[in-house]
């Protein structure tokens, strides 16, 4: 594959797509190469259609399927292989096939509602920054020249903008060298084993925020165990690939000693209690599911409840985020108001 591919990326709804038209064809009774080659005409993604093509050339080869698709873990996840794989030892491939298209689309659903949710507040954050560059920019220094010459003593407030101007105006570069090496940072760091701890106990313990991010790793949790019990996979393997892909390293660590525990004979629901990062309703459903045999249904149940706490967490923050938003925004504006307005208001006084 060319390096032009490999600069492209499939979004979730592109991989949603994808996986349920599989399902379609393939229960349609097309021959799974076929089914591939039609998908590989129909996708404008040029990374995911070499990935395609890619497959269906392993697939002519003898390649299993499950394998050619762990050859592309940026499209297909470590669940998703192993979905694949069981439903090549049950034969179920348009069910489990399914199954994946339902769990991506909800994924697609749930991300779509909380970017949705976050576009007002960071319209109003970018319009507070885009307005206070101007200010400072354009506005302050062409009144500076009428403090300088009154020569009153400025507020401390008038002080600091005026200093901020011209750090702006006269030395921008170095805050553009100061943004660009944080954003690099950051990106650097949270990839590195301490960075991505240090990211997954901060999304769960900071107050306003929490909410969210356990609602969704519920989700998330729920409906992956499901979807992999129900297609065959063993327990034990289960818990551990959805531990991979909650993509939070506290859970991953919480998931892997459930495994071991689930090795030892002890039932699940117990090291789950144990764990103060899952909510309680999750072992008590789990402990349900043990005794009744109907882990999956309850797995699936429990994860329709975290996507209506999901929906209801977000409102409520987007709800909470507009009046605070609005306060700060208020509150610089009165600043910077009064910065310029106090000195201007002595200024006319003294010619007076």
């Amino acid at each position: 594959m060319n390096m032009n591919l490999k600069l492209h990326r499939v979004t979730s709804r592109e991989k949603a797509l994808f996986t349920r038209s599989l399902a379609a064809t393939i229960s349609a009774g097309l021959p799974i190469i076929r089914a591939l080659s039609i998908l590989a005409r129909q996708t404008k993604n040029e990374y995911l259609k070499g990935a395609i093509n890619d497959i269906i050339k392993r697939l002519e080869e003898g390649e299993k399927f499950s394998n050619a698709l762990s050859r592309y873990p940026k499209i297909f996840n470590s669940v998703y292989v192993a979905s694949i794989s069981a439903a090549e030892a049950s034969g179920k491939f348009d069910e489990v096939l399914r199954d994946l298209a339902d769990q991506q689309e909800k994924e697609y659903k749930l991300e779509s509602a909380i970017k949705g949710a976050l576009v007002y507040p960071l319209f109003i954050v970018g319009a507070m920054v885009v307005a206070a560059i101007i200010l400072l920019t354009l506005v302050i220094p062409k009144i500076q020249s009428i403090f300088t010459e009154s020569q009153i003593t400025l507020p401390l407030a008038t002080r600091i903008l005026i200093g901020t101007a011209n750090f702006i105006t006269h030395q921008w570069y170095y805050l553009i060298g100061v943004v660009v090496g944080l954003i690099v940072w950051l990106r650097y760091y949270l990839v590195s084993k301490n960075g991505y701890l240090v990211y997954s106990r901060f999304v769960l313990e900071t107050p306003i925020i929490r909410e969210i991010f356990v609602n969704v790793y519920m989700v998330r949790f729920a409906k992956t165990l499901a979807m992999l019990i129900k297609a065959g996979v063993p327990i034990v393997q289960a818990v551990q690939l959805v531990g991979q892909v909650l993509n939070n390293a506290v859970y991953e660590r919480i998931l892997t000693n459930v495994a071991r525990q689930l090795e030892r004979g002890v039932s699940m629901s117990t090291p789950l209690a144990e764990a103060e990062e899952f909510p309680p309703i999750v072992s008590q459903m789990v402990a349900v599911g043990e005794q009744t045999g109907k882990l999956d249904e309850i797995m699936l149940s429990l994860s329709n409840f975290f996507e209506e706490e999901s929906a209801r967490a977000v409102q409520m923050i987007t709800s909470l985020l507009e009046p605070i938003l609005l306060i700060i925004v208020g509150t610089g504006v009165g600043v910077m108001v009064f910065a310029i307005i106090v000195p201007l208001y002595q200024v006319s006084s003294a010619i007076k």
